[in-house]
This record gives structure tokens, sequence and C-alpha cells, in this order.
């Protein structure tokens, strides 16, 4: 028998074999160009054959993380919102867990200088599924419009795209109208740690905000672009993993999680496999988990012949 023949048998005694593999989208199986390349595809099909379940886990909403979903040549649940929704792909949805409607508001009244920045996201299709402000001084109709700033959120790209899911409210206290699915900031990294800061404080006085819900962030330093994400403080990639894996009776042991940034941590922590994507942030590649390539050099495709193909 051979060397590595036999750290092969020695690899599969010690290491339960692999049953679930949960891939984040951005940044892990959608490369730079925000597409599944060949060989991810491949390989992904070659494990949902052998019986390995696939499953999506993305910051994304359900509804712009479906069309990539809908690419893949097998039909996969997708675990959206960061942890908030589980749900199929024709609309059966498995979790949900929204943000209550008062800290909500909270979180409006001790951000109110970011308001160029914020996204109010309801689970809800159509006009209406985000939610901005069309004026950032006053709410009045003769008062002036004050101009977005550039990395503000009227102007992004994504939200350009997406103008059938855009709603525009005098003011976003105006836009709240039972509990949201979450809170979104987006913009260039410094403006948005500015945000972190001021909602990690907990408002100054009463429960801090790690009690009251939870917040995450997704940095694209190259891009100068950050997004935080604050949804209910039951949620998280993590939780919504745990509790997929329970439903489907898959222990965290036998479950490999691929992701690239700091919202998939949870997740990470609770796989009893983590793979952390070459083209991640270094203090994530540091925590001692295996490393793959990158994504646009096939990594989650390396990932998946390496340790379960």
């Amino acid at each position: 028998m051979s060397v590595s023949s036999a750290r092969g048998i020695i690899r599969r005694l010690m290491k339960p074999a692999i049953r679930m593999v949960a891939i984040d989208l951005d940044g892990t199986l959608l490369n730079s160009q925000k597409r599944i390349s060949t060989e991810d595809a491949r390989a992904l099909q070659e494990a949902f054959d052998r019986g390995v379940e696939i499953i999506p886990v993305t910051g994304r909403n359900f509804s712009f993380a479906l069309p990539v979903v809908e690419t893949l040549p097998f039909e996969v649940p997708l675990v959206a919102s960061n942890g908030a929704v589980i749900r199929k792909q024709n609309g059966e949805t498995f979790f949900r867990c929204l943000l209550p409607l008062a800290i909500a508001r909270d979180i409006l009244e001790a951000t109110a200088e970011f308001r160029a920045y914020t996204v109010v996201v309801y689970d809800q299709p159509g006009a209406g599924h985000l939610r901005i402000q069309e004026r950032l001084n006053g709410t009045s109709a003769s008062e002036q419009t004050v101009s977005y700033p550039p990395g503000g959120v009227a102007l992004s790209p994504w939200l350009r795209r997406n103008q059938a899911l855009v709603q525009s409210f005098a003011s976003l206290e105006q836009a709240l109208e039972g509990d949201p699915l979450e809170m979104l900031f987006t913009g260039p990294m410094s403006v948005m740690s500015g945000v972190a800061q001021r909602l990690e404080n907990g408002f100054g006085a009463g429960p801090s905000s790690e009690n009251r819900f939870r917040l995450l962030r997704t940095e694209y330093p190259a891009r100068d672009l950050a997004i935080l994400d604050v949804i209910h403080r039951d949620c998280s990639k993590g939780h919504a993993l745990d509790h997929w894996s329970r439903t489907r009776k898959i222990p965290a042991a036998e479950i490999m999680a691929i992701g690239d940034n700091y919202n998939d941590l949870e997740m990470l922590h609770f796989a009893g496999f983590p793979v952390v994507m070459g083209n991640a942030d270094e203090s994530l590649k540091r925590q001692g988990w295996a490393v793959t390539l990158d994504c646009d050099s096939s990594g989650v495709a390396h990932a998946l012949r390496r340790y379960v193909l």
C-alpha cells in the first residue's frame, strides 16, 4: 500500500463522511464576475449525485439570491438574508425570523445621520420590498431634496438594477409597517464603521445591541464597500444551518461550510468541517480552518474534490 493510500484511509477513519455542504454565494460560489464557474458547477453536481445535500447560505435576500441558485442543475433549499429565511425555490418557507418593529424604530432613531446608506427590507414581492428615504432633510414635499452622496444607496448599481422592488418614502419612519425582515446599511467602509459603532454602543442607555438584535458585517476592501445587516437577535447563518441540519437529521460533524467573509463566521464555527476561501480576509484564514483556492480559481470545486469527492 502506498503512503498516500494509507493517509487517505486514516483520514477517512478520523473524519465522518460529509453529508451536507453549506456554501456562501458572493466571493465563494460566485466569482468576481458574479458567475458560478463550470468547474464549481460540475463538482457540485458530482457531490449532489453522491447524495451530498447542497444548501446555499447567503447574505442576499431571497429575491436577489434566487436567480443565482436557479442556475444550478438541481433544486436546493436556500438560506437567505444571513439566516433570517429558509425557503425552497418555489417559495415554500421553512423558517422566517423578522426584526421586531419596536427595535427597527430604535435603530432608525439612532442612525438618523446615515439615512443615505439605509434600506429597510420587507419580506414581500414587488415594490416595497426595499424601502429608502427619498429626501435627506425634512419630510415636507416643499422642502428641498438633498442629493444622495456617491456612495449612497439610491445611486448604488444593485438598487438601480432592481427599481421594481424599491419604494421611496419622505422618511423611513413612515416606511415602517409591521415587522421588517432586516435593516440594511451599505456604503464606504469608513462610513459603515461609524454606523457599526453607533449600533454596537446600544444607543447609549438601555439594553446593549447584542441583546436586542444581531449585527453582521460583510466587507470588500478592494471596492471600499461594506454591508451591515441588522436582523433578529436569534438569526445568523450559523443558527439557520443548525436549524436546517436538525430538520434533515444531519449532525454538525458531517457538515462542510465554505465561506469568505465575516458574516460567515457563525456558520463556519458551527460546521464540523469549515473551509475558508483563498480570497478571504487574512484574519479569517488565521482561524486554523482549511483554506481552499480563491473564488476566481474555482475554490469550491477544489474543496469538494479534496475533502468530499
